[in-house]
C-alpha cells in the first residue's frame, strides 16, 4: 500500500514491482543512483542545448547560402574540416529553393527541415522526456529521501552543466 504523504520509511516500489528497497543501505543505494541519474539528465539537457546552437548556425548558413547562390551549386565556407554532407544538404535545399522562389514577398521564418539535424534533435528530446517521466514516477512514491536525492542531483547537475549552451551577454 502506498503512503500518500512524505515519509522516510522503506518498502516503496522503486520504478518496478521487483525493486523494493527495504533496508537503509538499499535506500541509500537508490538515493545515490538517483543523484547520478539526475546529474546525467542535466548533462543531456546541456548536450541538447549545445547541439541546438550548432544546428541553428548550420541552418542559418544554409539559408544564407541559398539566398546568395539560389541557382548554382557553390558552397559558402567549404573547407576540408567541414564535416557536413553537402549532397544531403543539396537535396534538402533544392526543395527549399523551389519554395522560396515561389514566395519572394517575405523572408523565411522557419529554418528548413534538415534530417541530419532534426532526427537527432527529436531523439535527444525523447531521451530527456524519458528521464523526466522516470523522475516523476520516483517522486510519486512520496519517499522523502528520494525527493531530496532528486532535488540534490538536479542541483549538482545544473551547477556542473547549466552554463553549457546558455547565452551570456549575447554570446555562448
Amino acid at each position: 500500500m502506498m503512503t500518500p504523504w512524505l515519509h522516510f520509511s522503506g518498502e516503496d516500489y522503486f520504478l518496478f514491482k521487483t525493486w523494493q528497497p527495504r533496508s537503509n543501505g538499499a535506500i541509500a543505494g537508490a538515493c545515490i543512483a538517483l543523484v547520478a541519474f539526475c546529474i546525467l539528465e542535466r548533462w543531456i539537457a546541456a548536450l541538447r542545448r549545445q547541439w541546438e546552437i550548432y544546428w541553428g548556425s548550420r541552418a542559418r548558413a544554409l539559408i544564407m547560402r541559398d539566398q546568395r547562390f539560389p541557382s548554382d551549386g557553390q558552397h559558402v565556407g567549404d573547407t576540408a574540416a567541414d564535416a557536413i554532407d553537402h549532397d544531403k544538404i543539396e537535396e534538402t535545399s533544392a526543395s527549399y529553393r523551389a519554395a522560396s522562389e515561389a514566395v519572394h514577398s517575405r523572408p523565411r521564418s522557419l529554418p528548413p527541415f534538415i534530417p541530419m539535424h532534426d532526427i537527432p534533435r527529436g531523439i535527444l528530446h525523447g531521451v530527456q522526456v524519458l528521464f523526466s517521466y522516470t523522475l516523476m514516477l520516483v517522486i510519486m512514491t512520496f519517499n522523502a529521501s528520494y525527493v531530496i536525492s532528486i532535488v540534490l542531483g538536479l542541483a549538482i547537475g545544473e551547477v556542473l552543466f547549466g552554463r553549457i549552451g546558455r547565452l551570456y551577454g549575447g554570446r555562448v
